[in-house]
């Protein structure tokens, strides 16, 4: 008869466990509750062990996980993932390079997501399309030269993306799906040419021309913001290797130079080539329909 008894306690324990509804939040805490509704950006609940108390409200974006007293669950990171949640916002845009024009390039890019978290961005540049500064030296006294440069280049690179931001306004929303932090493999090729100083054995200095062929492959990391899906705000940053037959302004007699940075617009090169490639911009854009 005991035995009896304490089987049907077990039992009774074992069912009552199993009717509540469990909530994991992302601060590692559970909750046992009795859940009520399910919206797109709030949960609503009681708690289990308080059937008659009032009614908590948890935004989604703090819960990883839901179990159903039926053994069932809902996770809220194939809601993020969910191509549904994004249908009808413009995936594609058109960016300009900000500071280019200042450093003496025009650079346009144009950006297609192909999914949540991942998309390809195009750009070419026209080097000569922006400032034309001015190699300084002196030769008896302190004269310049116009550097005159005048080319191109073109980059390829596909974007890994962080899931696509929450916007907080009162309640939990998913944004768009081109905003977020990202991840870029690019290449970048190019070719232009330019004036150089060079100097020679009697210490006087000509003006000569180089044609410079670039190449660079890096890992840019950016951020990218999107505003009433019109407009585009990007801002990155790379580190990567790059490699190009760019002479310093300065050549001696013996036809050595110093070979140590250069400047090839669409990056710069660390050390001598191959070295370090390095990038920055700011990209402003508009979302195309």
């Amino acid at each position: 008869m005991k035995k009896i008894s304490f089987l049907a306690l077990a039992l009774t324990l074992t069912l009552i466990s199993q009717s509540q509804d469990k909530i994991f939040r992302k601060n590692g805490k559970t909750v046992e509750a009795k859940i009520l509704e399910i919206g797109s950006s709030e949960i609503k609940y009681k708690e289990f062990n308080n059937p008659d108390g009032p009614i908590y409200v948890l935004e989604t974006d703090r819960v990883s996980k839901i179990v159903f007293e039926n053994g069932t669950s809902k996770t809220f990171l194939e809601d993020i993932k969910d191509p549904e949640r994004y249908a009808g916002q413009r995936m594609k845009g058109i960016k300009f390079d900000f500071l280019g024009p200042l450093l003496g390039y025009t650079q346009i890019s144009f950006e297609k997501s192909t999914g949540v978290g991942k998309g390809y961005e195009i750009s070419v540049g026209v080097i000569g399309a922006g400032k034309n500064s001015r190699l300084e030296y002196y030769d008896n006294d302190f004269r310049s030269v116009k550097r005159d440069q005048f080319g191109g280049f073109a980059s390829f690179g596909y974007k890994f993306g962080k899931l696509p931001d929450f916007v907080l306004f009162g309640k939990t929303r998913f944004s768009h799906v081109m905003q977020g932090t990202y991840l870029k493999p690019i290449l970048y090729v190019g070719h232009y040419k330019e004036n150089r100083i060079m100097w020679k054995a009697n210490s006087t200095y000509e003006i000569g021309e180089q044609n410079v062929t670039f190449g660079a492959l890096q890992i840019e990391l950016g951020k990218q913001w999107v505003f009433n899906d019109k407009f585009l705000l990007d801002i990155y940053t790379g580190l990567g290797y790059g490699v190009d037959n760019k002479k310093d302004s300065y050549e001696y007699s013996d036809g050595y130079y110093d070979n140590t940075a250069a400047y090839n617009y669409a990056n710069a090169r660390l050390g001598r080539s191959p070295g370090l490639s390095a990038t920055f911009a700011i990209k402003l854009g508009l979302l195309l329909k």
